[in-house]
């Protein structure tokens, strides 16, 4: 991103009503029945309901009330949480003992089971010398440790074991309506500003959020102030990156891996930690280590060599364990035409506010570290597809390999060529449930690439030397693919299983 402001489009979403425009400012809660064990008799569970209810006094939230039998039909419980505009699910569960039961609760988000935290607390069972009453009896005397009787024969229930943290509980819930936003930026001296609140200079790190639509504004002494404007899914992170037009004999580096956090050391000094930015250095070539620390000793995951350019940005990867790469919106990179947007609250989803021409739109992840890998994948099953187009290439030292999917069929092809399909597939009938699985795998040993579809390979030929690689995700302008382009994407290095 640069100097500009950055094109956004607001995206709902068919499968995750939690997505909005705006983001609710007192979070909505759904309590699941609990399943008491047999032992606890009615009155019993409704005197544990009573104490835990006083818990929840001063927690702010809207109850949302589901019935009991709503809960046991999955169908009519997402509707319904739907149509309540449920945020949160508290799941409550009973454990009993000799000495007493135990409670335990969890929040979690309402469409995809993201835990916001949890909760534990206990009571203990009664100890009484005398007779225990009938549970029939109304009238009570409540003392610091129980609760009495006041018939002539005492009653005697169960006791505070221990109480949960309030704070604690209160945090949870507050948490539950926001994401966290991460800004980074070419030049340390950045300020972040929210609703017109600093939130302090880059590089900031999952910062707390309000969910929603938000405009962050992005401000450095002697240039133009620039809005940036992002949508906030609660529990989702966000990601900005600010690169500022600096001083033009000087380069900048940017190295990220995934997961985030191994060491950035250049010729032998540590810099940081990834995702790493870095501004005004120096043109040359730096030795660059990546390395994981411990106590017992840090482990080398790659070294080579970082070639800074002047007033020009060199971008690595390093997607070491590179699960759930379409959510990891650092390690890819924008292209297509103004009114497109490839960036969504749970990652990779396409959109448009207009008429798009012909042509590709999509991502290209950052340049990332040859090794002996596979890259698969899922395209979208037929069904869900639509009429829209997507391909997933392969991009190395002077050839692209890839695959392009459309409602019926796939298209296999590779450039440079003589412009034709090398060959087309239809689906096979176990695709029409699971979708279509393709891979690419390579073979540094024989220097060859392969290509699968499922566990057939449908193309082979000879791996290019040198460079680094870099895998794209596109949809065509005329064959627009809305939303989320494929299921899955991931890169698997053979030597970092």
């Amino acid at each position: 991103m640069g100097d500009s402001e950055s094109v956004f489009i607001f995206r709902e979403s068919d499968t995750d009503f939690r997505v909005r425009k705006a983001g609710h400012e007192v979070p909505i809660l759904a309590f699941s029945p609990i399943e008491y064990p047999k032992s606890v008799d009615k009155k019993l569970a409704s005197y544990f309901e009573q104490e835990i209810s006083l818990i929840w006094k001063d927690v702010k939230f809207s109850n949302a009330k589901i019935s009991p039998d709503v809960w046991k039909n999955k169908s009519g419980l997402t509707q319904e949480l739907k149509s309540k505009d449920v945020d949160v699910l508290v799941l409550g569960s009973i454990t009993e003992s000799d000495t007493g039961w135990a409670f335990k609760f969890e929040l979690k988000d309402s469409v995809d089971a993201t835990s916001y935290g949890d909760f534990e607390l206990s009571f203990k069972r009664p100890v009484s010398t005398e007779e225990v009453g009938a549970w029939s009896q109304a009238i009570f005397w409540k003392s610091s440790d129980r609760v009495i009787s006041l018939e002539s024969k005492q009653t005697t229930v169960p006791v505070w074991d221990r109480k949960p943290d309030l704070t604690r509980i209160k945090e949870i819930v507050n948490s539950s309506i926001k994401g966290t936003l991460t800004v980074r930026a070419s030049s340390g001296d950045t300020e972040i500003l929210w609703k017109g609140k600093s939130l302090g200079n880059t590089p900031l790190t999952e910062i707390p959020i309000q969910e929603g639509i938000q405009d962050i504004q992005v401000v450095l002494k002697g240039k133009k102030p620039i809005t940036k404007t992002i949508q906030v899914r609660a529990g989702k992170k966000s990601f900005l990156f600010q690169e500022w037009e600096e001083d033009r004999t000087l380069g900048s580096a940017k190295v990220i891996t995934v997961p985030n956090g191994l060491s950035v050391s250049l010729d032998g000094y540590k810099q940081g930690e990834t995702p790493f930015f870095r501004s005004n250095l120096t043109p040359g070539a730096y030795q660059l280590e990546l390395l994981k620390e411990s106590a017992d000793g840090a482990y080398v995951y790659y070294e080579g060599i970082l070639d800074v350019k002047p007033d020009r940005l060199v971008e690595l990867a390093l997607p070491y364990f590179g699960y759930g790469l379409l959510s990891e919106l650092e390690f890819w990179k924008p292209s297509g035409e103004f009114g497109f947007s490839p960036f969504g609250p749970n990652g990779l989803e396409f959109a448009k506010k207009k008429n798009l021409a012909n042509g590709w739109n999509g991502v290209y992840s950052l340049p990332f570290i040859p090794e002996e890998l596979e890259i698969e994948g899922y395209f979208l099953l037929p069904v869900d597809h639509g009429d829209g187009s997507v391909a997933v290439t392969f991009h190395l030292n002077g050839l692209s390999l890839g695959v392009v999917a459309g409602k019926e069929k796939v298209s296999i092809f590779q450039f440079p060529s003589d412009g034709k399909t090398l060959s087309t597939y239809k689906y096979l009938d176990v695709d029409k449930d699971i979708g279509r699985p393709f891979s690419f795998k390579t073979d540094l040993k024989n220097k060859k690439l392969f290509l699968y579809l499922g566990r057939d390979v449908v193309w082979q030929g000879d791996l290019p030397a040198g460079g680094l690689w870099t895998v794209s995700v596109l949809t065509r302008g005329e064959e627009f693919r809305e939303k989320t382009p494929i299921k899955d994407l991931k890169i698997l290095y053979k030597g970092y299983k």
